[in-house]
């Protein structure tokens, strides 16, 4: 249906334009009686703005169509204008079968890698996604673009013997890389001058890790660096356990900083690391709290880094949903866009998944809870906010600039 749209826009325009263009010349006295005009006619501009409104399954057919519009659409600057009227999506990691989803179930590819013991969907920045595939014999980080099929193996770190590892993935618009981080603890400390945790940072394109030091935080909650904004969250206390609060880890100057976070009431040393939950999604970061059974109380940042703009959008009070925050503790929303409690229908659901096993989907206005089938799916799977964009991962590790501008 949107290819079908698209060309009647298309034809639309082409005889628009020819009507002009014989109204003009029928005035200079001129008749032109076979004038042929085409999409190719058209400034670039216009066409970036046509092309980047269009959903990006009919974006690959129209690469298809001719060179230049291949070119056009393959051009890193209009990836980047596509991607910012992206709509957002799920994305789904089967782990059983090591299937990658979108939420219409459609299998974008499977990783054929039988060896690989373990399957992690670590987090998603750009349409891009970070997986972490785990074995005896090794420990690979990938960054993949599931809908253009092109990836990246990061290098492996120089030391094999971690007994802790919190991970990172997320993009410097300054600079225009992308980066991951690795928070380390060792088995054999005593071979390293500190005993805290230790940061490497990669950035794609390069062959290293780079070390930059200790951590100066104890990372609670999750157990990767959720992105937003140029800068990795997480919830943490200090090294002494007596205060906690949000962090961050800024991409460009690549310092750890405390973080606004919402008003929420201290429970001193008493309050489970699992009762908070950190993310991102619809384009807002979030926190749940569920230390006040059965409430699971979950804050939206309506606007970045403003401590003010912190808001208590639901309050969810069912012995289910804290059943299942004590049981898994990682929680995530898949599908918050703004003003959704404000603007709720009778049908109007906020999905929310627990571990990798149990989705549930709150009715914003009846207050009840369900839980969805994803059908074809197994059980032990992996969602997550996405959008899908091309974005093209090889690109960015060279560092590939527009060449519309």
């Amino acid at each position: 249906m949107a290819i079908s749209r698209f060309l009647k826009m298309k034809s639309c325009i082409t005889r628009s334009k020819f009507q002009a263009k014989e109204a003009a010349k029928e005035e200079d006295g001129v008749l032109a009686t076979n004038y042929n005009v085409s999409m190719e006619d058209l400034p670039l501009p216009i066409l970036v703005d046509i092309f980047s409104r269009l959903p990006i399954k009919t974006i690959l057919q129209i690469k298809c169509v001719c060179k230049s519009w291949h070119s056009l659409c393959s051009d890193p600057y209009f990836a980047k204008i596509h991607l910012a009227r992206a709509p957002f999506s799920i994305m789904i990691l089967e782990k059983f079968c090591k299937r990658i989803y979108t939420n219409s179930l459609v299998p974008l590819f499977t990783l054929n890698q039988g060896d690989k013991e373990r399957l992690s969907l670590l987090s998603s920045c750009n349409g891009l996604i970070c997986l972490h595939e785990f074995s005896y014999k090794q420990d690979v980080i990938s960054v993949w673009n599931p809908i253009l099929g092109d990836h990246l193996v990061l290098p492996q770190p120089k030391r094999k013997s971690v007994a802790t590892r919190i991970r990172g993935f997320g993009y410097n618009q300054s600079t225009n890389q992308y980066k991951v981080i690795q928070i380390l603890s060792y088995k054999d400390q005593a071979a390293i001058s500190s005993s805290k945790l230790q940061v490497e940072v990669h950035t794609i394109g390069t062959n290293t890790w780079r070390n930059i030091g200790d951590l100066p935080y104890v990372l609670n909650q999750p157990y990767y660096g959720v992105f937003l904004n140029g800068a990795l969250h997480w919830y943490a206390h200090s090294h002494d356990k007596r205060t906690a609060f949000m962090c961050s880890f800024d991409l460009g100057d690549e310092q750890f900083r405390q973080f606004p976070g919402p008003p929420t009431r201290e429970y001193d040393k008493c309050r489970p690391i699992n009762s908070i939950s950190v993310g991102v999604s619809g384009g807002f970061l979030y926190l749940c709290d569920g230390f006040l059974e059965p409430n699971l109380d979950i804050w939206i940042m309506k606007k970045y880094g403003v401590k003010e703009s912190w808001t208590k959008e639901f309050v969810i009070v069912n012995s289910v949903v804290s059943k299942l925050q004590r049981l898994y503790g990682s929680l995530q929303i898949l599908n918050y866009r703004e003003n959704m409690n404000k603007e709720a229908t009778e049908g109007t659901e906020l999905q929310m998944l627990f571990g990798s096993e149990a989705l549930l989907a709150y009715n914003v206005r009846s207050k009840s809870i369900r839980r969805p089938k994803v059908f074809g799916v197994q059980t032990n799977y992996q969602a997550i906010p996405y959008i899908p964009s091309l974005v093209s991962i090889k690109k960015a590790a060279m560092n590939e600039s527009s060449q519309m501008l």
